[in-house]
């Protein structure tokens, strides 16, 4: 097998110009630290650690490209060649765990139950560079300092990661892996709770791009979540055996909540989904590409309608948030609103009482018209007494 090799500063640009090889090997190797390089061959482009200790070659691989950055394989290779240089064995002693092996455990035992299985198997992506550490190596300075570097960008990310973790290592110390969790005692940024949503004047030229989707699954699924305030999973896994269009209502097997969830569909949407095409063989109200399954990221989509209605701030989720909002400008209770949101708790459906302005508009409206009121009638009153004393002051006394 063909092998090149070339010593030079690793970097993301250098590593993104290289090309695939159809066959053999192409080496990388860091001139700042002597051992670690990147292998490229003909499925990917990996990290590796290449280093000769009492006359024995030690290949290690420390992690694919693109989940682990040029900064993050650095920091673990450097880790492992330390480990190499001190005699000690990269492969797990006195059957405790990697982080890797840990990880794999949490996601294999517990995780696979969770409707968030997927984004918190994309979260560990974050905790790459742990992967070939001890547990018991694994420090709440090292969580902290993870957390806060990653709040410096994304502060409501690096709380779910931090979220993630809590829940891992509490698990590893029920499990009997880990004497206490690293996890605890680490504060949490603020969350300022998101209250956007589709105003009036702005409604109209999001139907008018919504209208221009020239696909009508796409199209269909969104006005689906507009007219019910359904989540988007719980709109795109839709199927047809759970909806009823002559009663107009839609079962929803399972919600975030936990629990099923029976919901009337508006008649414009009944004829909306009477009108969709049905593919043969497929249970899914809103077929994915090639015909299979069901859409499953709608995101581009999204951000080609949001943009042609001047709307680049609306996400998919403040679709359900407006349905809340135009509800409550009718003077429906937060109850009503709740029930049908499927919120668990009343606080969640709070926030619709903050958005409904125009209560508070009235009661504003009619104070600063009884105020007003009574300083004009003062006003008066007091250019009245004015006026009579000028006029008793100016009219001659009668002999």
């Amino acid at each position: 097998m063909a092998s090149t090799a070339t010593r030079t500063r690793l970097t993301k640009r250098k590593i993104d110009a290289i090309t695939l090889p159809k066959s053999g090997e192409v080496i990388l190797r860091d001139q700042d630290l002597p051992g670690f390089a990147l292998r490229a061959t003909k499925g990917a482009k990996a990290f590796v650690v290449e280093k000769r200790i009492k006359g024995r070659l030690h290949k290690v691989k420390v992690g694919t490209y693109g989940p682990f950055t040029v900064d993050q394989a650095r920091e673990a290779a450097r880790d492992i060649l330390g480990k190499l240089a001190r005699g000690e064995s990269l492969s797990s002693s006195r059957g405790e765990l990697t982080f890797e092996k840990f990880s794999e455990l949490y996601l294999e035992r517990y995780a696979i139950r969770k409707k968030s299985y997927l984004h918190e198997k994309g979260r560990l992506k974050h905790l790459a560079h742990w992967n070939t550490w001890k547990l018991s190596a694994i420090s709440r300075d090292d969580v902290a300092e993870l957390h806060s570097k990653l709040g410096k960008t994304h502060p409501v990310g690096a709380n779910r990661v931090l979220a993630l973790l809590r829940t891992m290592f509490r698990l590893g110390v029920a499990w009997g892996l880990l004497k206490t969790s690293p996890a605890t005692h680490i504060s949490m940024f603020p969350e300022t709770s998101r209250d956007r949503f589709v105003q009036p004047d702005e409604l109209p030229r999001l139907l008018t791009a919504l209208k221009a989707e020239a696909n009508p699954f796409v199209k269909s699924a969104l006005l689906m979540c507009l007219l019910t305030g359904a989540r988007r999973t719980e709109v795109l896994t839709a199927k047809w055996a759970d909806v009823d269009l002559t009663a107009g209502t839609w079962r929803i097997p399972e919600t975030k909540s936990g629990r099923w969830h029976l919901l009337p569909l508006p008649g414009p949407l009944v004829q909306i989904l009477t009108d969709l095409p049905r593919q043969k063989d497929n249970p899914y109200l809103f077929v994915g590409q090639h015909g299979k399954r069901h859409l499953r990221n709608i995101s581009k989509a999204w951000g080609v309608i949001r943009t042609k209605a001047g709307l680049p701030d609306v996400r998919i989720h403040d679709l359900r948030r407006t349905l809340g909002s135009w509800i409550a400008g009718t003077g429906v209770s937060l109850q009503v609103i709740g029930k049908i949101l499927n919120h668990k708790h009343t606080d969640t459906t709070a926030i619709y009482s903050r958005l409904n302005l125009d209560p508070l508009r009235e009661v504003l409206d009619l104070n600063a018209t009884k105020m007003l009121t009574i300083g004009e009638n003062h006003h008066h009153e007091d250019q009245s007494q004015k006026t009579d004393d000028a006029t008793r002051h100016a009219t001659p006394v009668m002999q």
